[in-house]
């Protein structure tokens, strides 16, 4: 096969699509199969040396929306022309000028969805005190608010066109059927889990991290509204239990007011932030925690949930989105899922039902397969 992989975001950036996508095609470029890459970057990245074995094509970032629509979809359409397929890795950004380009090239689309953009931008819009979840959002058009309407009508025309999407859970493929994409034309297929690099062990972990003696709640992950980690830090002086740590890593526009929010509860002394974590890090807390939490409104499929257990960390879970679809992954050893924002519920279960830590739970790879046999069945 001859492949076009049309990304928002490739390495040197960081983030879920670049690794993802990077991942994809140097596999299948090993298989076999013809693969191009097109990007944007930043103007300093635009000119950096190709280190991939396939062509790699960045257009700057740093200019207009419309001129960089334009370039994107001129250089994606002399690139697809040579393709067979076109892969496009959201609706939008890649997923708008992607999809004018193949269809100026002739050439069909699969297109990868793992959020519905509309809402992230209408989630970090304005106050968030009367915000609906994503499962009430995408009941109604939202004609009143013109930006969040355009990119309403851009994710489901774009999606509506291609041949196929993929989503990375059951969740998520509902969501995508209510943009109005049949049932048949849509293939879930779970994302691999990056493994867990070797480094300090458990006992070591612990030592260097002042953790002897702790019960250490982690949260590893974007710091945006959804994830509600500000419900779990207004719990916090609700437990009895003087040990409890609970150790927040990650970055995003809600980390102001969750400090805000540990400064009010008055539990500085209980809570610590990181920042955000190389994988060797990363890990390393996997391995030094206890347990981690995810109370979000909303997940496509909560890869940090996978990679925790791939570590032996058991899970507390909302039964929102996408992560009760880990509970029959990996059983109630490694998940307990929890009503979504249910202060009793969740109290009891910090207070006194920690599960205890378990044997690495390997995350089953069959990713790579899957895609490439749903390409070639499209092709």
């Amino acid at each position: 096969m001859k492949i076009l992989f049309a990304t928002g975001i490739y390495p040197p950036d960081v983030g879920g699509p670049a690794t993802y996508t990077r991942g994809m095609a140097r596999a299948f470029h090993e298989k076999g199969h013809e693969v191009a890459v097109i990007c944007y970057a930043d103007a300093s990245q635009v000119a950096l040396p190709n280190e991939e074995s396939f062509p790699v094509i960045r257009v700057s970032r740093d200019r207009s929306l419309r001129k960089r629509y334009r370039e994107y979809e001129e250089k994606a359409f002399q690139l697809a022309k040579e393709m067979d397929i076109v892969y496009l890795q959201g609706p939008v950004s890649e997923g708008y000028p992607g999809t004018r380009a193949a269809k100026r090239a002739k050439k069909p689309t699969v297109m990868k969805v793992v959020g519905d953009y509309a809402w992230e931008v209408y989630m970090q819009s304005g106050k968030l005190n009367k915000k609906k979840l994503l499962d009430e959002f995408v009941t109604h058009r939202h004609r009143l608010s013109p930006k969040i309407y355009a990119l309403e009508r851009i994710e489901r025309e774009t999606a509506k066109y291609a041949r196929h999407v993929i989503t990375p859970s059951v969740y998520l493929k509902g969501i995508v059927e209510r943009w109005g994409v049949p049932s048949d034309r849509i293939s879930v297929i779970y994302n691999e889990v990056q493994a867990i690099p070797d480094g300090l062990s458990r006992d070591d972990a612990r030592r260097e991290f002042n953790a002897d003696g702790k019960r250490v709640l982690f949260y590893a992950g974007r710091a945006v509204p959804w994830k509600n980690i500000d419900f779990i830090i207004r719990l916090l002086p609700k437990l009895n239990d003087p040990t409890i740590r609970f150790v927040i890593a990650g970055d995003g526009p809600s980390l102001a007011s969750w400090k805000e929010g540990v400064t009010k509860a008055g539990v500085q002394d209980r809570v610590l932030f990181l920042g955000p974590l190389d994988r060797k890090a990363l890990g390393e807390w996997y391995r030094a925690a206890d347990l981690f939490v995810l109370p979000s409104g909303y997940e496509g499929f909560p890869n940090v949930v996978a990679e925790a257990v791939s570590a032996g960390l058991p899970v507390f879970v909302s039964d929102r989105g996408g992560n009760p679809e880990t509970y029959p992954m990996y059983g109630s050893n490694a998940i307990r899922v929890l009503p979504y924002l249910d202060e009793t519920k969740w109290l009891y279960a910090l207070q006194v039902d920690w599960p205890k830590r378990m044997q690495p739970i390997p995350h089953t790879q069959t990713m790579i397969a899957s895609t490439e046999a749903l390409l070639q069945r499209l092709l």
